[in-house]
């Protein structure tokens, strides 16, 4: 749902800049929805713009980010999730009904350097925590636990509660047990692109993340002169007041309504 209603008076801050930029954080958007890969996770984002955005014939950037270096080595994901784009793209995707169609070229990159420096690849962008410190484990027997006197979870909460594995030879703790993934840099980068893509004038930009953290580097670039198309990729939560302070050329949409 957008904020503003697009008008005729929208193409006026400028006509769109080829390529269109589609700004996609992989890490906000909910797993189902690559259910069926990452061409039809695009072609739903193209699906929620409005056509004015989308003229036949337009080239689509869409730049994916996400923590893909384990320290300086790609780590399996983006290595599965670059082969499937290689394979996959450049595609042209058809938007609208058949008789009004329109296509447009889509070519898709693992964003793994800022734009303004293509060749230098940012390294150790995903990492491996161990457990945060201060997890504790409810006292036994567990609430509405269906076998409170010999409850299978036993050896977890003496795990949690000692730091040790039940067996009294072993040397296994809770860091050798449990495990927490880090993205490190992910946003700054997004929003370093989306900053850097508005500068050279009228433009508009599709950004498609879920993450507060982005505010700033959209209210800057709208304020450049970008038309910005912000793309929820789940339904949020909580409503938060930064939209209100962005003056027109801000529209929010939701994935949610895009046609499956």
């Amino acid at each position: 749902m957008s904020r503003h209603s697009l008008v005729p008076a929208e193409r006026a801050r400028g006509a769109v800049r080829e390529p269109m930029m589609v700004l996609l954080d992989y890490a906000n958007v909910p797993s189902s929805a690559f259910r069926r890969g990452v061409v039809d996770l695009v072609r739903r984002v193209l699906t929620v713009l409005p056509p004015e955005a989308l003229p036949h014939g337009l080239r689509v950037v869409c730049r994916i980010y996400g923590g893909w270096y384990e320290g300086r080595g790609l780590s399996k994901e983006a290595q599965e999730l670059a082969g499937a784009i290689r394979a996959a793209f450049p595609v042209t995707v058809r938007l609208g009904p058949p008789a009004q169609g329109r296509a447009v070229q889509v070519s898709a990159e693992l964003a793994r350097s800022l734009r303004i420096a293509p060749n230098h690849d940012l390294h150790h962008t995903f990492r491996r925590r161990s457990a945060p410190r201060g997890l504790v484990a409810h006292s036994l027997p567990f609430t509405n636990c269906l076998r409170p006197r010999r409850c299978p979870l036993e050896p977890v909460h003496h795990l949690l509660d000692s730091g040790l594995c039940p067996e009294s030879s072993c040397e296994v703790g809770v860091s050798g047990v449990f495990l927490r993934a880090e993205q490190k840099l992910v946003d700054t980068m997004l929003t370093a692109d989306l900053i850097q893509i508005s500068r050279p004038g009228p433009s508009h930009i599709v950004v498609v993340t879920s993450d507060d953290d982005m505010w700033p580097g959209i209210y800057t670039a709208v304020n450049q002169g970008a038309v910005v198309h912000h793309i929820r990729p789940a339904p949020s939560v909580r409503h938060w007041p930064y939209a209100s302070a962005i003056p027109k050329g801000y529209y929010e949409y939701s994935l949610a309504r895009a046609a499956s």
